[in-house]
């Protein structure tokens, strides 16, 4: 008759097995994290975005306000357009920034937000123009430069002045810390290395055909036990 011992996954076999092979899981999670030390040694730059916002809304009639509201909406996307993009850079005279770069950089949203009066709260509409750079003093000019040279550009389409600007870029946040994102990976990567040194504890364990345990011995208690050796101490 053939006995075959079916696999089966002792917990307290495989807690033991990691109790001891503790140095194993240590060694695994020190390369890792050597391995994700070294990927994150050259630091990427922080990111900072700054915005501005433009609105529309004309004192001479209603109906000259909700053309300009149609016609904002409409040509929203011209902010990003590269025609703007880069009266926005000779606005901002630098050097180092060009049209293209803008362009890449700015994002765009609309819609009706709370502003200073109620008047201009029921009758205009708002878009926010949203700058990312390297540099929080960059992000920030170009957040105003983008919204003047929209403006330009609107006054140029609808033939009037209702779209105007509201707000200036008065702050920055940082959108992107590379320092911390450097010790998320080299983290992430200690921690996987201890785990991925669990993982495999637990499968050669489980995976083990050495018989421990009476259990197993007697093929999950299918065979009678004639006799134990007891251990003894010499």
């Amino acid at each position: 008759m053939n006995y075959e011992n079916e696999l089966e996954i002792d917990l307290g076999r495989c807690f033991r097995a990691l109790m001891k092979k503790w140095w194993f899981m240590a060694v695994m999670a020190v390369l890792f994290g050597i391995a994700g030390l070294a990927l994150t040694l050259e630091k990427e730059d922080d990111i900072y975005s700054a915005t501005s916002s433009v609105y529309v809304m004309s004192a001479e009639s209603y109906s000259q306000t909700q053309v300009g509201i149609t016609a904002m909406n409409a040509y929203a996307d011209i902010a990003t357009s590269m025609k703007v993009c880069e009266r926005a850079a000779l606005l901002m005279g630098a050097e180092n920034v060009t049209g293209e770069k803008i362009m890449k950089a700015t994002t765009v949203s609309t819609g009706e937000e709370s502003v200073a009066s109620a008047y201009i709260q029921k009758n205009s509409t708002v878009m926010t123009v949203t700058c990312q750079s390297n540099n929080p003093v960059e992000a920030m000019e170009m957040a105003q430069a983008v919204a003047e040279a929209f403006v330009m550009e609107m006054e140029n389409i609808t033939g009037t002045d209702a779209v105007r600007m509201l707000d200036k870029p008065h702050a920055y946040k940082m959108t992107f810390d590379a320092t911390q994102q450097q010790w998320m990976i080299r983290i992430v990567a200690f921690l996987f290395g201890a785990v991925f040194a669990a993982a495999i504890i637990v499968f050669t364990e489980s995976f083990d055909s050495k018989a421990r345990t009476i259990r197993e011995c007697t093929m999950k208690d299918e065979l009678p036990v004639i006799g134990v050796i007891p251990v003894t101490k010499e």
